[in-house]
């Protein structure tokens, strides 16, 4: 079962759970707690990662698997990534740059 980190953003409190159902709100101050996404970047592949950003269309299908054969396209012709090494070296092979997100200060606090 997968654990979403939620965050908010007035209080820097911090909880982990298990569904992303519903408005979390934070135990501290009482505001709403976003999904803290920045969690999941460095990646968590547990499970394969489907990347609709570096999708290509169905025409040149045949094109990436020749210039890319250790990378698989779905059936939406989304790259399908199982590591972090790969998913980087193919960002790197292909131009794509991925930029670094706003970083919170590590002062956050954890709620259990």
């Amino acid at each position: 079962m997968a654990i979403h980190r939620f965050i908010c953003v007035a209080c820097e409190t911090f909880v982990e759970d298990t569904t992303t159902k519903g408005i979390h709100k934070c135990p501290q101050c009482g505001q709403d707690m976003y999904w803290d996404l920045n969690i999941a970047i460095h990646g968590n592949y547990k499970q394969p990662v489907h990347s609709d950003a570096l999708a290509v269309l169905p025409n040149q299908r045949a094109e990436h698997e020749k210039l890319f054969p250790n990378v698989k396209l779905d059936a939406q012709c989304r790259p399908v990534f199982d590591n972090f090494t790969n998913h980087e070296a193919y960002l790197k092979k292909t131009g794509f740059v991925k930029h670094t997100q706003k970083l919170r200060r590590s002062s956050a606090k954890r709620i259990t």
